[in-house]
């Protein structure tokens, strides 16, 4: 699964927090944008970090996110040609669109003659438009270049309407290998030096991941009427509703922030309980 890999992420933190087990063995690792409508420091405090950064094979598309985060409805998702339906936002919306066909473009050049490719899931891990739209962009390209499509096991309660959607859609082939949070750890720290570390400052980071593998156009088994296993990472975040404050988690008040971390560690000692 690591032989001519790269993987590719949406923002500068993905690949820490969702693909820290594979962070160091990968081939080559892309992040596709840097800039933040709203957040000029984020773009500055970005450069400088993948400058900085614990690994050395990694680079940036250097192109600027749409905005559209928390402007989907993500408990009635829609599925669309560039992502996810945008329900709110027509600036939003139509950067969104328009960075898909700009995304595939530049992305075509750097998954020719790749074998396996790594990003987030359908579903967009804990719920986040962009990561969905990436999905859709690599998926697209696959079906014209041919590699192997992995992506990860993360889900919240704000993704798991949309995740459900897909529990049809791929084979029962996954492999689950254990975190890096050391790693993980050393790149939070270059984000939060420089400012723009998205995500919650008391993250837990889970004792192992998982890859489920989407062939492509190999055939697939028959999923029964129960749909195929997968396993998930589940996180349970608080988000306000589409169109309110449209902030990543690390910018909401620090209360929330910190209670939404509370919940998730009882929720993984309680399922860590449960394995011994």
């Amino acid at each position: 699964m690591l032989r001519d890999s790269i993987l590719v992420v949406a923002h500068p933190d993905d690949e820490a927090l969702w693909f820290s087990s594979i962070l160091g063995k990968v081939g080559e690792i892309v992040v596709c944008f840097l800039d933040s409508p709203g957040h000029p420091e984020w773009g500055r405090g970005r450069a400088r970090s993948l400058g900085e950064y614990p690994v050395a094979n990694i680079s940036s598309l250097e192109l600027e996110e749409s905005g559209a985060f928390n402007c989907a409805d993500w408990e009635n998702p829609t599925i669309t040609f560039s992502g996810i339906d945008i329900v709110c936002g027509r600036a939003a919306r139509r950067r969104y669109r328009d960075n898909f066909r700009e995304l595939r473009a530049l992305l075509k050049g750097r998954l020719k003659g790749r074998r396996n490719v790594f990003t987030h899931n359908p579903w967009g891990e804990y719920g986040h438009e962009e990561h969905v739209q990436l999905y859709r962009v690599v998926e697209s390209l696959q079906r014209e270049l041919g590699f192997d499509l992995w992506f990860s096991n993360y889900c919240s309660n704000r993704s798991y309407p949309l995740m459900l959607e897909y529990i049809h859609s791929f084979d029962s082939d996954y492999v689950t290998l254990p975190t890096d949070s050391a790693l993980g750890e050393a790149a939070r720290e270059i984000y939060r030096n420089n400012g723009c570390w998205t995500w919650m400052d008391d993250y837990l980071w889970f004792n192992e991941e998982s890859f489920m593998v989407n062939f492509g156009q190999r055939p697939k088994h028959d999923a029964g009427e129960n749909g195929h296993i997968f396993p998930l990472n589940f996180m349970k975040i608080r988000f306000p509703p589409p169109g309110q404050e449209r902030h990543h988690p690390a910018t909401l008040p620090v209360r929330l922030a910190r209670k939404a971390g509370r919940i998730g560690r009882r929720l993984l000692s309680s399922w860590q309980g449960r394995q011994r």
